[in-house]
């Protein structure tokens, strides 16, 4: 069977980078919470006198972990069900989203929230800041807790997001992670842009340093 074909592929990825590979990880609410924000966190909806929301699942599943560039890698397969208890017009059913995530853990230090997210024709739920880099912000959405660190950091990585592929990133905490709806077919980890994922997350804290001191990050992102 095909996801059977998947695990197995997936698995000789991880075995091939000294990996651990597992289609159920017990601590997968503790990453989820490590990765805090979208996709895995969303926003709530727009409150509806006719529609009726049931509870939202979600799972990691595969999770592939281990060393990477010094630090510590996960790359996963997200999925989330949301059911659907009355549409409005009486109809009960869910819908299911997944995307596919890489992530660096461990940064060398401690720095604030700061996310880019590739410019479409959907609008983000909250207003990006317009401190950034001007070429960066044409194509991306940025969010921070600190627009002033952030319009440093933005200019200093100009020339990685301007040349890389448009990846979606997020650094919280000491987390830098990417993700990718999976928009089309089985919803899959694709193994041939792991690697660069990973490479460019990697090449991106390395340029990471902290704000001045006697400036504090605030605890909501911007």
């Amino acid at each position: 069977m095909g996801f059977m074909r998947d695990h197995r592929a997936i698995r000789e990825f991880a075995a091939a980078h000294g990996w651990t590979f597992t289609t159920s990880p017990e601590d997968h609410e503790a990453i989820l919470e490590r990765l805090r924000g979208e996709p895995f966190h969303p926003e709530p909806p727009e409150p509806s006198p006719y529609l009726v929301l049931g509870r939202r699942r979600h799972r990691l599943s595969p999770v592939m972990r281990g060393a990477c560039d010094g630090g510590s890698a996960v790359v996963f397969l997200y999925t989330a069900e949301q059911e659907i208890l009355d549409d409005g017009f009486g109809r009960r059913g869910r819908e299911t989203s997944a995307y596919w995530g890489a992530a660096l853990v461990d940064l060398p230090v401690r720095v604030p929230r700061l996310q880019l997210t590739p410019r479409t024709a959907v609008r983000p739920s909250r207003p990006g800041i317009a401190t950034a880099a001007p070429r960066v912000a044409e194509r991306f959405h940025v969010h921070t807790d600190d627009p002033v660190w952030a319009a440093r950091v933005t200019r200093e990585l100009a020339p990685i997001k301007l040349d890389g592929g448009g990846r979606a990133w997020r650094i919280s905490g000491t987390t830098i992670l990417t993700w990718e709806h999976a928009l089309t077919g089985p919803p899959r980890i694709p193994l041939d842009r792991v690697d660069a994922a990973l490479a460019e997350l990697a090449l991106i804290a390395g340029r990471l340093s902290p704000p001045a001191q006697g400036t504090r990050a605030g605890d909501g992102p911007h």
